[in-house]
């Protein structure tokens, strides 16, 4: 494999330590008959088409053989037919199916989160996997052999796929389709990008900084730009423990942009919660990489900029009440131009449950306002007992707020032109308006 991608993945994270191993140890220790597997109320199950397991987010996949025969017989059952499998309903449990080449993937969820959703989670699930191998490899390895075990090679990046489930239960960020952006002043942001642009080397591509998977700054050709997608991916690698601490240089494969072969990825914290990221073609550039990380540095340090960037990244997401306005309990905005959104934290009064129930809401909203119908849906107003969701899309932003059950229509509207008016004038602190490129 082109620069032992899943063997330097392995070896980054071999000195790093996981403050939840125990639970993850816990985890896998389940098995499809015990309570607390059958408890869970998603599952996400990848297995070759030969039946072979890869990865399951609980449970070991070994002791999950027989349940990915069986995943596989079904699948196999229907792959003649012109319409094959793609889900079914089994008491309150939805289970999506989706493959793509030798991989088989399954979803199971019980609660009744629709099956496009999961489906879309699914090919997450399958490009991250791509990400550490290439569609390439993966071809050319069950060509070779149809019941190969490609647990040998993802060995050591379980904890990579893992995080992205659990993101994806979570984070906004990978239904909506656009990067989420650091809240910070501009001057240093710009201060930031101007920096990356002034010490890029030659073989460099790609430069990006972030603060866990908010994006501060990137520099880019000024003709092509990553998918976000990739970028997704790429954060989600970048924030696993793996890479936390230390400089690592790995091969990583970016689906959208092209999924036979890698780039190469040069990852550094440059301070405890902020990330450089540089991608190069050159897979011999490793030191030229770590010359430009300690250029960074050098020039971020003179005025300060670094400890400022820091500082910024070590700030919570905005308060709802920080925006002015009282009865809101979250929102997520979404720049169409710029591709990129921002979210504020849930108010104090929220619980888990509740958080998850919102975020659950928001996805179900924006695919229906998102279905390539011909006169898309343009506001969609949901009512519960705990909450009112309310989610608005025009030719240039699509917006999700959700506020106490109290507040009237009226006053929602109300609610919503005041956050509009305040996002205009936060914009260039909000979001990264104009990304350097060479």
């Amino acid at each position: 494999m082109d620069g032992n991608a899943a063997s330097n993945l392995m070896q980054a994270g071999a000195d790093s330590v996981d403050i939840d191993d125990a639970s993850i140890q816990a985890e896998k220790l389940e098995d499809f008959c015990s309570p607390e597997w059958q408890l869970r109320s998603r599952h996400f199950l990848v297995l070759s088409s030969a039946g072979k397991p890869i990865y399951t987010r609980y449970g070991n996949e070994s002791q999950l053989s027989t349940l990915m025969s069986a995943v596989q017989a079904i699948i196999s059952s229907f792959s003649d037919m012109s319409d094959p499998v793609r889900s079914m309903n089994v008491g309150p449990h939805t289970i999506v199916f989706f493959t793509s080449g030798p991989l088989y993937l399954l979803a199971v969820s019980d609660r009744n989160d629709p099956e496009e959703l999961l489906r879309n989670e699914l090919q997450l699930v399958h490009s991250q996997i791509v990400s550490i191998l290439t569609s390439a490899q993966l071809t050319k390895i069950f060509e070779q052999r149809s019941n190969f075990d490609l647990r040998q090679l993802l060995g050591g990046t379980e904890g990579i796929i893992d995080q992205l489930v659990d993101r994806l239960d979570t984070d906004l960020s990978f239904a909506l389709g656009s990067l989420d952006t650091l809240w910070m002043r501009y001057r240093l942001r710009e201060r930031v990008g101007k920096t990356l642009l002034s010490h890029r080397p030659k073989s460099l591509l790609y430069a990006m900084v972030i603060a866990d998977m908010k994006l501060v700054t990137l520099v880019r050709p000024r003709k092509h730009s990553l998918h976000p997608a990739d970028l997704h991916l790429l954060f989600n690698m970048a924030t696993s423990t793996t890479f936390v601490t230390g400089e690592h240089w790995t091969p990583v494969c970016f689906p959208k942009f092209n999924d036979q072969g890698f780039l190469h990825v040069y990852i550094n914290y440059i301070t405890p919660k902020v990330a450089l990221i540089l991608v190069s073609a050159d897979r011999d550039s490793f030191f030229t990489m770590t010359q430009c990380r300690e250029n960074v540095c050098r020039d971020l340090a003179i005025d300060d900029s670094l400890q400022r960037l820091e500082d910024a990244a070590a700030q919570r997401a905005l308060h709802p009440r920080e925006l002015g306005v009282t009865g809101l309990l979250q929102l997520y905005y979404r720049h169409k131009t710029l591709i990129q959104h921002f979210g504020t934290r849930f108010a104090d009064t929220v619980d888990d449950a509740q958080q998850r129930r919102i975020i659950n809401t928001y996805k179900r909203l924006r695919l229906h306002m998102t279905k390539g119908t011909r006169k898309p849906l343009r506001i969609i107003y949901y009512k519960s007992d705990a909450d009112t969701v309310l989610a608005w899309q025009s030719s240039t932003f699509e917006l999700y707020v959700a506020v106490v059950p109290s507040i009237s229509v009226k006053g929602i509207i109300r609610l919503v032109n005041s956050v509009l008016e305040w996002i205009k004038q936060e914009e260039d602190h909000l979001f990264v308006v104009n990304a350097p490129s060479y």
